[in-house]
This record gives structure tokens, C-alpha cells and sequence, in this order.
């Protein structure tokens, strides 16, 4: 019985062995492949192609080219329903449409008269404390600094004395007034609210970007820049008046220090 070995060349060729021990070549060992290298690329070509176009059988684009409305785009509907006449003098209808009235976000259902968004009482008077919801506190002080300084102080100044850099430079029509001047200290402090909120005369206003909580803090800060710029000397204790005098001590050094440096 023969057996069938593979001589190692650049392309196979079945070898017997016969009985004397020789290797005989069979019939057509020689006759060569049945495919080319070509060939070969062209049936791997084709069959990525099949497997594209079925895989393409998938893709539908009814999803995308069906009819809407884009972004700021012209709705044919409501140019019957709501028309509004263009620059060209044609009637075109808005599709990105309003929010209708008394439209409240999914969570944010509140009373629209609750103090804490108002800043006012039931009888319409301005709240002279702080809503219940609001509780004074050193985060509370601290979170106002932070606000104010970055929304009120270019205008203000970061001491509330209306010495911003923006009024400095006169970029006002008119002088910024100042938040810690006697006739303020009367206002209540949902005063400072309501302007933060609202806006007042020039100023506008600062909500959304600051909500109700960030204006009450707000607004509680402006009263400590208040207290400690009308602060009088029998006012502080012990500690405060050792460091006053410690401050003016070091700041009359550095005067001393100033003027022997330009001599």
C-alpha cells in the first residue's frame, strides 16, 4: 500500500512510495493551480461586496428624510395658525415655538407667590429677614462673598463702596452708587433681592444666571459689607481692637518704609 507524502516546494506535488524505496510522482503533479493569486484577490473582492450589500439591506432612511421642522426654521403650519410677515414682506410661521404661559419644568412645581421667590410677604411688603428657607450661616455668608465678587464687585467694588473697576474706568453714564451709603442701610433686605433679580434703573438683571438661593445669599453679604464699613470703634471687641491697632501699626511702618526708600 502506497503511502502519500508532500515535497516541500512553491507549490505542493503528491509523491508515492513504491516498492524498491524511490519516490514516483503521480499523474498531473505538475499541472498547476487551479487558482491564480488573482483569481484569488477577485473571490475575496466579491465576497466582501455580498456581505456589503446585504448588511446595506438594513439601512433605512425613512427615520431622516421624513417631514419636521429644524432648528429656527419656517413651519408652513404655522404661518397659517400664528403668521409672522418677514423684512421681504412674506408671511412665514416660527417653528421653534414659545414656551407657552405658566409653563413650569418637570420638579419645579413652587408656589409663584412663596416669599422665597418674591422676596415679598402676602400683604406685598418687602421681607426685612431672611425667608424660612434660608438659614444665616458662615456657608451661607462665605457663598455670597463668592457671588458678589464675581457678578456685583466690577461694578460695586468689592467693599460695596461703588469703586468698581468698571466705574473707575467710567464706563457708566453715571456714577455707580454705592451699597453701604446710609440711605441703604434703611432698605430692607429683599431690596437688594428683588434688584439682583430684577434689575434696577441700568443694571440688569442677574437671574438666571444667579437663582433665588444665590441672591439671598447675596443679598445677606451685602449686609455684612454694610456692618463693616459703618462699624464704629466701641462697636468691636478686645480681639478686633488689638488687631486694628496692630494693622495700623504695620501699615504706618510700610509709609515709613516707602518714603525712606525714595529719599
Amino acid at each position: 500500500m502506497r503511502r502519500m507524502i508532500w515535497q516541500k516546494t512553491s507549490l505542493p506535488i503528491p509523491l508515492s512510495v513504491n516498492r524498491e524505496g524511490g519516490l514516483t510522482s503521480h499523474a498531473g503533479a505538475n499541472r498547476p493551480s487551479p487558482f491564480t493569486r488573482r483569481e484569488a484577490g477577485g473571490m475575496r473582492f466579491v465576497l466582501l461586496l455580498g456581505v456589503l450589500c446585504f448588511s446595506l439591506t438594513a439601512c433605512r432612511t425613512d427615520m431622516w428624510v421624513q417631514q419636521k421642522v429644524e432648528a429656527q426654521d419656517s413651519s408652513e403650519f404655522y404661518a397659517l395658525v400664528d403668521p409672522v410677515r418677514g423684512f421681504d414682506g412674506k408671511i412665514y410661521g416660527d417653528g421653534s415655538r414659545p414656551m407657552p404661559p405658566n409653563t413650569i419644568a418637570r420638579g419645579k412645581l413652587q408656589d409663584p407667590n412663596d416669599p422665597f421667590l418674591t422676596g415679598k410677604d402676602a400683604q406685598g411688603n418687602l421681607l426685612t429677614k431672611l425667608p424660612p428657607q434660608v438659614k444665616l450661616s458662615r456657608e451661607l455668608l462665605n457663598h455670597g462673598q463668592e457671588k458678589f465678587n464675581a457678578f456685583c464687585a466690577n461694578c460695586h467694588g468689592r467693599a460695596g463702596d461703588g469703586k468698581g473697576m468698571i466705574a473707575l474706568r467710567g464706563q457708566w453714564p453715571r456714577p455707580v452708587p454705592s451699597l453701604v451709603r446710609e440711605q441703604l442701610l434703611q432698605q430692607p433686605i429683599a431690596y437688594f433681592f428683588n434688584s439682583g433679580k430684577y434689575g434696577f434703573g441700568i443694571m440688569y438683571p442677574l437671574y438666571p444666571q444667579l437663582n433665588e438661593e444665590d441672591l439671598w445669599a447675596v443679598a445677606a453679604y451685602i449686609r455684612v459689607l454694610q456692618l463693616s464699613q459703618n462699624a464704629k470703634i466701641q462697636d468691636l471687641s478686645p480681639e478686633d481692637l488689638e488687631k486694628l491697632a496692630q494693622a495700623e501699626m504695620a501699615r504706618k511702618q510700610r509709609q515709613q518704609n516707602t518714603i525712606a526708600q525714595e529719599n
